[in-house]
């Protein structure tokens, strides 16, 4: 019992950065839904997308997709060449991950995003059973912060369209989308800011 509360405790404490980002951008995402999706009941299509699925980029530029009714191939297509760099988090992980049971393993496959890839590929346990459960534990964390985030969001929206023109709403939206986009430029910036270049 000792050692699965150390691999929690440790599990938690690496992942509160995810905490923060993933609660934001989720949030983000959930209200673009309920404001600019069009969509009937939007907190449950926000949990049900978050819970299927945890890539803020697809989350986000998804919308537009959604509010315009594209076509399921079309969408198909966008979320497929959005995250196609996730293919290669899997294969570089496939000898690490050969011994683990099916349905674990498909769990750890859907949450293989950026930050649980850095993660678990810098944990610092060697053990294979204990760095598996400290992998599920991360990712059952961070698919948590995910699916609250999204909901919230969607729930915040619906709940100020009751006291708010919509319309209002989805102008004070206006420009959300691309937070994504910012939140990229600053981890860039953060990370060259702590490069040295030789003149």
């Amino acid at each position: 019992m000792g050692e699965k509360r150390a691999i929690l405790k440790l599990a938690f404490v690496d992942s509160l950065p995810v905490l923060m980002g993933y609660t934001t951008m989720g949030f983000v995402a959930g209200v673009l839904l309920a404001a600019k999706g069009n969509v009937i009941l939007s907190p449950l299509w926000a949990f049900l997308s978050s819970t299927l699925w945890v890539t803020g980029t697809m989350s986000i530029a998804g919308v537009s997709e959604i509010a315009q009714r594209s076509s399921l191939y079309a969408f198909a297509l966008m979320t497929l060449a959005v995250n196609f760099r996730y293919a290669f988090y899997g294969f570089s992980l496939l000898s690490r991950w050969k011994d683990v049971p099916l349905l674990h393993k498909a769990y750890l496959v859907l949450m293989l995003t950026d930050e649980n890839y850095a993660l678990e590929v810098s944990c610092p346990i060697s053990d294979p059973k204990r760095n598996l459960r400290y992998c599920m534990v991360l990712s059952v964390l961070n698919h948590t912060y995910w699916v609250v985030g999204l909901t919230v969001g969607a729930i915040v929206v619906c709940v100020l369209g009751h006291l708010i023109d919509p319309e209002t709403i989805r102008r004070y939206t206006n420009g959300m989308e691309f937070s994504m986009a910012a939140l990229f430029i600053v981890i860039f910036t953060d990370q060259m800011r702590g490069l040295k270049f030789d003149v």
